[in-house]
């Protein structure tokens, strides 16, 4: 039982996510070099990030930008 839930927070999750890429203005692009449609996000720092500049970003450490990707990481509400 708890399995389903947590899926069908994670989809909730994704979808939020999803919805701030495409709500908001400029997040719709890499928060470092500008490419359109980030597929990661650093949420230490709010950002969202192209694969190139999220493999930047986890070169830096954890202690400077914590790096998920939106779809295939599993996500908190805490860190949304």
């Amino acid at each position: 039982m708890s399995s389903i839930k947590s899926k069908r927070q994670q989809a909730r999750n994704e979808r939020m996510l999803q919805d701030l890429i495409t709500s908001v203005p400029g997040n719709d692009r890499c928060a470092d070099c500008g490419t359109r449609n980030p597929a990661w996000a650093s949420w230490s720092l709010g950002i969202f990030l192209c694969i190139r500049c999220a493999s930047l970003h986890r070169k830096l450490g954890t202690h400077i930008s914590k790096i998920k990707s939106i779809s295939m990481d599993m996500w908190t509400n805490d860190q949304i």
